[in-house]
């Protein structure tokens, strides 16, 4: 039976070929669609491995070849042939097992233990010094070595003492027998740190060596394994002998002596390629697992694992993106294959029709499908693969890629997985033919020509709600997508794991959004038509009418270019997206022209002005101080989350910033704004003269330990700490100190005037005591100024304006009041504080009444800690306590990974005023500069500008981040980006051919099926012109309707799509996130030439239907 119908297969195959070439000229539309199917899966794995094949080559170019080696070493004893064979032979089968494929040789060698160095008869003092000595063996060292005296490698004989000491003849490297004073003939004892047979071993040094070539790869083993002991606090002597002389001679003398063997496997890199890179990454780390498990103090040393790794990790992250792009360019192609089958199967339906009134079944039909699919899918199949690896060699010769391949063909490798993923395709390719062939197989005459009078309105995918069901596997992928985050995610342990099915989310979502959107086709044309029927001409209601008739004609073609359009505009913003983001995390790293980072603002000397001081640097235009901290949020927590703090200037932070739109809800003037503090601490200014400070003071009890003490504040917003003197008596005291006099520039810091009291305090000095409860009145406090004179500032007849400093937490029960007990009977400040810490300053400041200092949150923060915008919290900024109000968020902030830390972002002046204020010595200043460099600045001038930045600061700096620099640095990897320069070519090459063999085919197929139609409406009166504009209108309704919806749908597809997209070659997330930048220079030209094709080919119908014969178009109707 089976036999039986493979007899009659090959009988119809010919009959089926033959009928298939009649149409050659609209079926060779499909072979191409098929074959570009097969051509472009099968090109996705041959692409990937030749950009892996570069990738690898680029990464193990970088590896040193010290580290591209691999070391193993392992120590065994006794020391003998036999112990050393059990290691040896185990290493050797499992090296030849695993690593053999990637080899080009393995050399061993061993050292004996570390012995204690001597001269002859000083064996007791062994150890006390830092002499040691080892002895080793390696295999032809005497080729690879230069004796400069003596003679080369003494034979294998040992010599015995008169009191049966072995004599040993070694010879040793010249440069570390010089350290020693050791020459030819110079003898030593080595006495081994463990008890042996022998007390010690005699070596005499026959000969002193140089290496030959100290470059030689060879030494490696020598310097990182046999050396590897001899510490830089040790004068270690090596001492080579021969295997024999090691374990017959000095093995056998030495019975519980240990050795160190080595190994050194020498990889040959050329062996390693993409297709075993994983394999040879794998087999490495099993080899140090199952060695280290089994020998004794086994260390294995190598990079090549590491760069592998680092390579294949690399490669996913790039791959994934680039694999999105050509899962929906197959799929595209995959629908341009369904669209035009279903055009020769429309041109068929006659046909059929006809075999179906002359008795063939249904089956037999499609059995004439399937034989016309297969073959030709097997044909693609077959040739998809040499198509895609011819294809992707010649983009060597690209600009794109001539960089990187030397101007060669790339270099490509058809694997099975290329012709696997080309059957695939086939698969695929078959299945999207059968669909429209099945339809067809099972109509019958009178449905022909039912359809063909009133054709359905509704094609299968409508009528049986396919697209709806689409778009809901798109819609639960993209949540899936959206819980994962990314596309791929990384586990517990770091693996990365990437769910293959959610790549096609993007491609899946395009295609069912589209045919969602086209079920309004026909609505919005009856709608136009019943509205605008009577106002306009009749060439265009017909057109209208023909469309909203017979919308699946149209669908299908509006159908292909959205799709078309869609993945030109997605495509496009992958490339120019990457471009833009390594730009952008270049500038937010470093976030404004220049920034100068570590910066130490002076504690000696006189007090300068930071802004002013930059400013007098030429090119500078704006300088913005800036304070970058750690602290922590104590609102709920006694030990407090870990936060960062940036306090900014809110006045020039934004003339200096470089800031995207996107980074917050509203915009970084509006944020910064909110950042403005009018309750801040000014404190009380001083007179301009004033020369000594003094308060006059009554204390509970003496305390002579504890101190008064004044902080004020400078014209530079320094601070500065003065002593008024100890509270040792209960009487009235007037306690002053003077302000300049006893400061001297050059040892300490010099104030600028005007000064500000910032806070009066008092301080317990004894370290080791504690700070006792008590109290103390302050009368008033006066200034006297350089003439001598003597003024009030603060008389304290009323506390309004002054608070208590709660900048630790032991304040938080201090209180003041107004008291009637004065000195002059006015009334005074009671200031009542609890116990606490010595060295920690107490007391009060004057000022507006306190508010929450405001601040920004990040939205991390915000998530993290469960607050709000609006809320108090208690913050712990450079160690004081800080009460601040969440005003505004901010997802981004330059120089800030949001993603993985917390942050809070403060003004730089209420900042410093509450850090400040409460200190007891010094003060926290700025430690960054931001600067906004002057416009137009030549190379040349920028270059000195860094330089002078570097070199004549005004106040000594860590580094200077230059935003030129960056973006001259920070372009993509040079692979990542020819691979999607070729990757747009494709897809824009793709998009052009296809939819112009699309838009050919259906405008030939249409208006052969319209000739009957075209030649009725001359008739009935319909003149040329109107039956040209109808054709006009038709296709350029198509095409703007369906490029407009697809681009569209492209560029919110890939704003939606780009986020999860959003990861660099490590897998981390950018910082920032993606904005799309489309590459309209390629994709506007790729639609230009499109707009070209349609419009030579509508001049071509036009062309044809002026040309057309009445008579015979109206005979054919009839037949």
């Amino acid at each position: 039976m089976l036999i039986q119908s493979i007899e009659r297969l090959a009988t119809a195959w010919p009959m089926v070929i033959k009928r298939s070439l009649a149409n050659w000229k609209l079926f060779s539309s499909v072979v191409l669609g098929v074959l570009l199917a097969s051509a472009v899966m099968a090109g996705t794995v041959i692409f990937f491995d030749s950009l892996r094949d570069i990738a690898l080559d680029k990464a193990l170019a970088q590896i040193d070849y010290r580290d591209a080696d691999i070391l193993m070493q392992a120590e065994k004893g006794p020391t003998n042939r036999q112990e050393y064979g059990k290691v040896s032979d185990r290493v050797n089968s499992v090296v030849e097992g695993l690593l053999a494929p990637y080899l080009n040789k393995v050399t061993a060698a061993g050292k004996s233990s570390t012995f204690f160095l001597t001269v002859p008869g000083d064996e007791n003092s062994a150890g006390k010094d830092n002499s040691r000595a080892f002895v080793a063996y390696v295999p032809d060292l005497e080729g690879r070595i230069q004796i400069i005296d003596g003679v080369g490698m003494p034979p294998a004989v040992g010599k015995t003492s008169s009191d049966g000491i072995l004599i040993l003849e070694a010879i040793a490297p010249a440069h570390e027998a010089g350290i020693l004073n050791a020459s030819v003939g110079s003898r030593f004892s080595l006495v081994p740190y463990w008890d042996d047979a022998l007390p010690y071993v005699t070596v005499e040094i026959v000969g002193l060596f140089e290496r030959a070539t100290p470059t030689d790869p060879s030494w490696i083993m020598t310097d990182r394994v046999l050396m590897a002991s001899a510490g830089s606090s040790f004068k270690t002597l090596p001492l080579y002998v021969t295997k024999s002389a090691h374990m017959d001679i000095l093995g056998a003398a030495l019975p519980d002596m240990v050795s160190t063997y080595g190994w050194h496997l020498d990889i040959d890199l050329e062996k390693i390629n993409s297709s075993n890179a994983v394999d040879a990454k794998e087999n490495v780390r099993y080899v140090d697992r199952l060695l280290g498990s089994e020998l004794n103090r086994y260390l294995m040393k190598t990079q090549i694992d590491t760069s592998l790794e680092e390579y294949d990790t690399r490669l996913l992250f790039t791959k994934l993106q680039m694999f999105v792009v050509l899962i929906m360019i197959a799929l595209v192609v995959l629908y341009y294959v369904v669209t035009l089958s279903s055009l020769i199967v429309e041109q068929r339906r006659f046909e059929v029709s006809q075999l179906r009134s002359r008795g063939a079944s249904a089956s037999q039909i499609l059995a004439v499908f399937v034989l016309e699919g297969g073959t030709l899918s097997i044909l693609a199949a077959v040739l998809g693969p040499l198509i895609a690896a011819g294809s992707i060699g010649l983009l060597g010769f690209t600009p794109a890629f001539s960089g990187l391949s030397d101007g060669e063909f790339l270099p490509v490798r058809v694997t099975n997985s290329a012709y696997g993923m080309s059957v695939l395709g086939a698969l695929l390719s078959f299945s999207a033919l059968m669909i429209p062939a099945f339809q067809a197989s099972r109509i019958s005459v009178t449905a022909q020509r039912s359809e063909s009078n009133r054709p359905n309105q509704k094609s299968f995918v409508q009528r049986y709600y396919v697209d709806v069901g689409l778009l809901l596997i798109g819609i639960v992928l993209f949540r899936q997508l959206t819980e994962q985050g990314s596309m791929a995610a990384r586990g517990i342990l770091g693996e990365v794991a990437v769910n293959q099915l959610l790549l096609a989310v993007p491609a899946v979502i395009l295609i069912a959004g589209a045919m969602v959107l086209l079920r309004l086709f026909p609505l919005v044309m009856n709608l136009i038509s019943r509205v605008f029927a009577s106002r306009i001409p009749a060439g265009v209601v017909l057109a209208i009418w023909q469309m909203s008739r017979n919308p699946s004609n149209y669908a299908r073609l509006s159908l292909l270019l959205i799709l078309m359009t869609g993945l030109g505009i997605f495509a496009a913003s992958f490339g120019g997206t990457l471009d833009r983001s390594s730009q952008d995390r270049a500038l937010y790293k470093i976030g404004s022209d220049l920034r100068l980072e570590s910066v130490s603002i002076n504690s000696m000397g006189v007090s300068r002005s930071i802004t002013r001081s930059y400013k007098d640097v030429d090119g500078i235009e704006t300088v913005s101080p800036v304070l970058r901290g750690y602290g922590s949020d104590l609102t709920n927590r006694f030990s407090g989350e870990s936060i960062t703090f940036l306090g900014v200037e809110p006045s020039t932070f934004s003339d200096v910033a470089i800031y995207r739109d996107d980074f917050s809800k509203a915009g970084l003037e509006k944020l910064l704004s909110s950042l403005e503090h009018d309750s801040s601490p000014t404190g009380i200014q001083l007179p301009e003269n004033t020369r000594a400070l003094g308060v006059l003071v009554k204390v509970d009890r003496a305390k002579p330990s504890v101190a008064l003490v004044a902080r004020l504040r400078d014209a530079n917003n320094r601070y500065f700490t003065y002593e008024l003197g100890t509270l040792d008596s209960t009487n009235w005291t007037f306690k002053e100190v003077e302000l300049f006099g006893s400061r001297r520039p050059w040892r300490q810091l010099f104030p600028q005037r005007p000064l500000s009291l910032m806070s009066v305090s008092i301080v317990e000095t004894n370290a080791r005591g504690e700070l006792y409860p008590g109290s103390i009145l302050l009368d008033s406090i006066k200034a006297r100024r350089s003439t001598g004179e003597v003024e009030n500032i603060e008389t304290f007849s009323s506390v309004d304006g002054w608070h208590v400093l709660k900048n630790v937490p032991d304040a938080e029960k201090d209180r003041i009041e107004l008291s009637s007990v004065s000195a002059k009977g006015d009334g005074s400040l009671l200031y009542a504080w609890s116990g606490g810490s010595p060295i920690t300053a107490r007391g009060v400041y004057p000022g507006a009444d306190p508010s929450p200092m405001p601040a920004l949150a990040s939205v991390s923060f915000l998530r993290d800690s469960e607050h709000s915008i609006g809320d108090n919290l208690t913050i712990s900024l450079g160690g004081r306590r800080s009460s601040v109000r969440i005003t505004d968020s901010f997802d981004y902030f330059p120089t800030l990974n949001t993603i993985e830390d917390k942050f809070i972002l403060v003004g730089l002046e209420p900042a410093l005023t509450n850090t400040n204020i409460g200190a007891l010595l010094g003060g926290i200043t700025p430690n960054e500069i931001w600067l906004s460099a002057e416009p137009g600045l030549s190379e040349d001038e920028w270059s000195d500008l860094v330089i002078s930045l570097k070199n004549e600061t005004p106040f000594p700096i860590g580094s200077v981040l230059d935003t030129r620099d960056a973006l001259s640095k920070a372009n993509i990897d040079p692979l990542v980006k020819a691979g999607w320069k070729a990757l747009l070519f494709i897809a824009f090459g793709a998009i052009l051919l296809l939819s112009a063999i699309g838009f050919v085919s259906h405008a030939y197929v249409s208006f052969r099926n319209r000739e009957v139609q075209f030649a009725l409406m001359r008739t009935i009166g319909l003149s040329m012109n109107q039956l040209i504009s109808l054709i006009w209108l038709e296709q350029a309704l198509i095409i703007i309707v369906g490029m407009s919806l697809g681009t569209w749908m492209g560029a919110r597809l890939g704003a939606v799509i780009m986020p999860f997209l959003g990861s660099d070659d490590q897998g981390a997330q950018v910082v920032p996130p993606f904005i799309m930048q489309v590459d309209w220079t390629n994709l506007l030209t790729t639609y230009l030439g499109m707009v070209v094709v349609f419009t030579l080919v509508i001049v071509g119908v036009i062309f044809l239907i002026r040309r057309m014969s009445l008579n015979r178009a109206l005979r054919l109707g009839e037949m």
